[in-house]
């Protein structure tokens, strides 16, 4: 998302917090003060003769259904049956309603069962030439199977798209498109791309008892680095339960899964995998000096010191939710989930920076946020077109700024400081083209994951084993995709 309309969200969260009496499960927004031109601005962005859905020319499609493949669950990004007075819920249904309204189409879903069952459904109704989806809507890490398959148009074939505008992701449509060729898409619809954001939540009971420097000012000073949290985190350990032993009724500093969560470091420390050279095509570029450094200090604030880690399960932010660490790195999604019963209040901060010298804090989304791709089933592209067009513009000027409400009146502060927190973690979302074709690609997207979790210290010699296989996988999917788009 580009910074301005981060500013524009900024605004109309503001807004929302005055008007909204709850946000997704009932939390009051709590907010009276009105910041100077608030409610102009409100007035004019949720106005219907503003929107710019209405800037997009109006056609009458007679009722016909706009058909979307997803899985079960996350099949409310793109559709939900009725308003339920959830906040988040009704954004997405008036979207609908609002889209539909304009275009007379019909919003409907085509789900699976699981992301995996999606991607075979797909692959058997397409490689059957069956006209079932208008749209496809597919977990990252699996979205480059069916593209490879030849089962998709490139987004330049599909007429009235513009990937320009502010509701399209820009760094990550740039990261996917390869010569031109480009199968899969991100844009403002895919809300998932904003929940599965990373992020360190921290504890602010824990924080003030510390005497914690604000760390909401130590991130806008530039100063929040990996050295300032393993700082803070790494002599906090408390045998709480008196056991003797590291458990899950103990205190800790730090908490963190040691898959997923891993998989952000590389992103935030401004460490791509690959890049695109002078001919637009993508090539390994991974700075293997930087990057032993970087696993250095992440493996030291995972082992050095006592933190609670899982192997995926989860565990480490029930943990956090009750009190019992610091810090915790895990996704802004747990904000409308789990931390929502939580008895502490707790921030939200970017991931930190390799150094103070770094420009900007960056950050990927878990990849599992949805790609949007048009089969070649479809007969009228520019239908398609307009429809993903329209909700994407609207998704970017009501859904969006609705789960921005929710993260900002759950257990996190309401404040112009936690706006620019997430502000900061949106607009430093990092996109690696590699992610699309980990198996293609000797697991490229995981090294640093893998290496973490096995205890590993050596990077360069991990990357050594898969060298030859990445710049083999890299040429051969040049290739393809010249192939594909021809």
């Amino acid at each position: 998302m580009t910074i301005n309309m981060k500013r524009a969200i900024s605004l109309l969260l503001l807004a929302a917090m005055l008007t909204a009496g709850t946000s997704c499960g009932g939390t009051p927004s709590g907010n009276n003060d009105t910041p100077d031109g608030q409610e102009q601005t409100a007035e004019t962005t949720s106005g219907e003769t503003t929107s710019p859905l209405y800037d997009l020319e109006k056609k009458d499609y007679g009722g016909r259904d706009f058909r979307i493949s997803v899985n079960k669950k996350y099949e409310d990004e793109m559709w939900v049956e009725e308003e339920n007075g959830d906040v988040c819920n009704d954004a997405v249904y008036n979207r609908n309603v609002k889209v539909e309204d304009y275009l007379n189409v019909k919003i409907k879903t085509v789900p699976s069962e699981n992301e995996t069952v999606q991607v075979s459904d797909i692959s058997k109704n397409l490689m059957a030439g069956d006209d079932v989806y208008d749209l496809t809507a597919v977990y990252t890490w699996l979205a480059g199977g069916p593209a490879l398959q030849g089962f998709y148009y490139t987004w330049k074939d599909i007429p009235v798209v513009d990937f320009s505008k502010e509701w399209w992701v820009t760094d990550a449509n740039e990261a996917f498109n390869i010569n031109g060729n480009q199968f899969v898409a991100v844009g403002d619809l895919s809300i998932t791309t904003l929940l599965l954001s990373y992020a360190v939540f921290f504890n602010q009971r824990i924080a003030e008892a510390n005497q914690f420097p604000n760390l909401y000012e130590t991130v806008l000073d530039g100063k929040w680095t990996i050295d300032t949290l393993i700082d803070l985190s790494k002599d906090m350990y408390q045998d709480i339960n008196g056991d003797g032993k590291a458990d899950e009724g103990d205190s800790y500093g730090f908490a963190a899964d040691k898959v997923t969560n891993l998989d952000a470091w590389t992103a935030a420390f401004d460490i791509p995998l690959t890049k695109k050279d002078d001919k637009g095509s993508p090539v390994a570029c991974i700075d293997l000096g930087k990057t032993q450094t970087a696993l250095e200090k992440v493996y030291s604030l995972y082992y050095d010191t006592k933190t609670y880690l899982t192997i995926g399960d989860g565990k480490e932010i029930e943990v956090f939710a009750n009190g019992n660490t610091a810090f915790l790195t895990t996704w802004i999604n747990n904000s409308f989930s789990t931390l929502r019963a939580m008895k502490d209040d707790y921030g939200i901060l970017p991931y930190p920076k390799f150094d103070e010298s770094q420009e900007g804090y960056y950050s990927n989304s878990m990849d599992n946020y949805s790609l949007l791709s048009v089969p070649k089933t479809v007969q009228d592209t520019e239908f398609v077109g307009r429809v993903t067009e329209a909700l994407t513009r609207e998704n970017h000027f009501s859904v969006v700024p609705a789960y921005y409400d929710v993260a900002l009146t759950s257990k996190y502060a309401r404040d112009e400081q936690s706006v620019a927190m997430l502000d900061i973690i949106m607009n430093g979302r990092m996109y690696d083209f590699s992610i699309l074709h980990a198996d293609e690609l000797a697991q490229l997207p995981y090294l640093f994951r893998n290496t973490i979790r096995d205890k590993k210290t050596n990077i360069a010699s991990e990357y050594a084993k898969i060298e030859t296989k990445v710049d083999e996988g890299l040429k051969k999917l040049t290739e393809e995709y010249a192939s594909l788009g021809n």
